[in-house]
């Protein structure tokens, strides 16, 4: 293979990001900071996928022992917790929900697209949490909102709390804000006990394997899974200063995956589903084909997962035609 400059820029691109990203975990410890850089130089080298996966097994065993040791008292009152009655009942309301911190009303042209179609496909309000109204369902503890103020706790893992306390608090189904949907739901399938998109996959490289999401889900309040990773992450910030992984939510759904014999059992038998969910990202900067799109809005797959870090937004092509991104704005009419 001829050698290439762009071969050296992009060798030294990865090694600043990947020495930037080391120098942050050893914040949380220099043992879990090489085993996350080993993983990272395989990952380079295109190594075997036994040899990746065994480096992403080395990590995840390292993160789960860690969580294990933050969150002793969470983990201990949940051991062996009994299914509760209505485990697999149908919820009784329906409620669904969103959420945008700073509130709807700020929120972008991506997210209001998202939320215009989860309405028009549920055929019910979607009540979008933020950082005023989400008091009237649940509270956020003051360690937690005090070290987010400090900077210790992103967004992001202050979104992933919110998302499993209103489940706990109220049930519902929860899409979230870049979440587009594609056909109608009846009101039988939203009262669904237990729900996720799903792909579950014998590769550890992700610690779900696919069998969750935290984007999408759903279920009845006293589904023990979401009761968990709240008082989970709540003991974790207690005790932290710093989110061991961004996917953080993934380790707290397996640690109760792990404790929860009902937990493991609801989640073992939903079907894998929604099997293209990740199709619309690379297609929204493409010039827009009726027949394509029937694949997407017919098919078994009802929801797919946008981005805005990945995905041309552009509304033309560079010949002027409308792009699948354009034609989903348009189906939000003027709701947006």
């Amino acid at each position: 293979m001829a050698f290439h400059i762009s071969h050296i820029n992009k060798y030294f691109r990865w090694l600043k990001n990947t020495y930037g990203t080391y120098k942050d975990n050893c914040i949380v410890s220099k043992e879990y900071a090489k085993i996350c850089w080993a993983l990272d130089v395989a990952l380079l080298l295109n190594r075997s996928e036994a040899d990746i996966d065994h480096k992403a097994m080395a990590k995840h065993e390292w993160v789960l022992n860690y969580m294990k040791n933050l969150c002793p008292e969470t983990i201990a009152r949940y051991s062996n917790t009994q299914a509760p009655e209505d485990l697999r009942d149908l919820q009784k309301d329906i409620k669904v929900w969103s959420m945008w911190w700073q509130g709807e009303e700020k929120a972008d042209k991506l997210f209001r697209m998202c939320i215009d179609s989860a309405r028009r496909h549920t055929r019910h309000d979607v009540v979008v949490l933020d950082q005023n109204n989400y008091k009237n369902y649940f509270d956020i503890p003051e360690h937690m909102l005090k070290k987010h103020a400090e900077g210790k706790i992103a967004l992001q893992h202050i979104c992933d709390f919110m998302v499993v306390s209103i489940l706990a608090a109220q049930g519902g189904f929860f899409t979230g804000a870049t979440v587009w949907w594609s056909q109608d739901k009846d009101d039988e399938f939203l009262r669904t006990p237990y729900y996720t998109p799903k792909a579950a996959t014998h590769r550890p490289f992700f610690i779900s394997r696919s069998r969750w999401t935290g984007y999408l889900l759903a279920g009845n309040q006293d589904f023990p899974l979401f009761s968990f990773a709240r008082d989970c992450l709540s003991e974790y910030w207690k005790n932290a200063d710093k989110a061991v992984d961004y996917l953080m939510l993934d380790y707290v759904f397996e640690l109760a995956y792990q404790t929860i014999p009902c937990v493991k059992e609801m989640i073992d038998e939903l079907p894998d589903n929604n099997l293209l969910r990740n199709e619309m990202i690379g297609l929204l900067g493409k010039p827009f084909n009726e027949e394509e799109y029937k694949k997407y809005t017919e098919g078994e797959t009802f929801i797919y997962k946008l981005s805005w870090k990945f995905g041309n937004k552009d509304l033309t092509t560079a010949d002027g035609k409308e792009t699948y991104y354009a034609h989903l704005l348009n189906e939000c009419g003027t709701n947006l």
